[in-house]
Parts: C-alpha cells; sequence; structure tokens
C-alpha cells in the first residue's frame, strides 16, 4: 500500500511540475534537490556493482521532500491548490502519513487504529488526485482495494 501511494504521488507530483520550463531546478527546493542528486549519484556508483538499472534523477526523491516541493508557495499556487483545496489539511495528512509510514518502513508495527489512519489519509489524497485530475482514470473501488480498505 505504502508503495503504491508513494509511487502515485511522485508521479503525479512529477507530470504536474513537468509542464514548467527547467522544473527539477525552478520548482525542487535546493535542499531537497541536492538530496535526491547525491542519492542518484550514489545509485549511478553502484549500478555496475549490482548490476541494476539507475532510475531519473527525481525517483531518489525522499518521502518527506514530496509535502515540501507540493506546497513551496508557486507550486502550490499553480499546480496543486485546485487539487488539493485545504493547503495546511494536506500538510497535516502528510505529515500524519509521514510519521506513520516512518513507523512501518523501520519495522515498528502500527497498531490497528494507526493503520486505519493511515490507509484512510493516504485514501483521502489520492482520491483528491483521481477525482481532479482528468488525465488520470478514476476508479474508486480499484483505490479502495489498493490502499486496503476493502
Amino acid at each position: 500500500m505504502l508503495d503504491y501511494f508513494e509511487e502515485t504521488m511522485r508521479d503525479f507530483m512529477v507530470r504536474r511540475l513537468s509542464d514548467t520550463k527547467n522544473w527539477w531546478k525552478a520548482c525542487v527546493p535546493q535542499e531537497i534537490r541536492t538530496n535526491a542528486e547525491k542519492r542518484h549519484k550514489d545509485a549511478e556508483k553502484m549500478s555496475d556493482v549490482l548490476n541494476k538499472p539507475v532510475y531519473d534523477v527525481w525517483h531518489y526523491l525522499n518521502f518527506d521532500g514530496y509535502g515540501r516541493i507540493i506546497t513551496k508557495k508557486d507550486n502550490w499556487k499553480s499546480y496543486f491548490e485546485s487539487i488539493f483545496i485545504e493547503r495546511e489539511v494536506f500538510e497535516y495528512k502528510m505529515r500524519v502519513i509521514l510519521s506513520l509510514r516512518n513507523d512501518v518502513r523501520h519495522g515498528r508495527d502500527l497498531d490497528r487504529i494507526n493503520s486505519l489512519r493511515l490507509r484512510l489519509h493516504c485514501y483521502d489524497i489520492l482520491s483528491q488526485i483521481y477525482e481532479k485530475d482528468s488525465s488520470l482514470q478514476y476508479d474508486r473501488d480499484g483505490l479502495i482495494e489498493n490502499i486496503g480498505l476493502d
């Protein structure tokens, strides 16, 4: 479920921002960009050793950067406000998701309520994307299944 959420968020964010000329430098805060570029460079060094592909640099963004990129003032106004409407609500949900996601990714179990909370916040954000981005096919039942709310 987390992989689905993270991939969908990253792909949506990049697709929206990539309409901007030189979007990587114009839309991604320097600290986040520098971190991703370092991780990308490290992956390039290891690609031959591990015989694995190297992805585009934006695949190396840390999850905690997604919310910061989306809520960056110019990005929010131009690309994301029409999707998420309330910045403070979006930021809150992303903070909750980040906290619970970090627990899961670092081997800490979630209790039943926090597991449900994580799934509901992910569902809320993704349903806003699917409902308002006409380039995406919205299948409510499929989303519910992918998030694990069925």
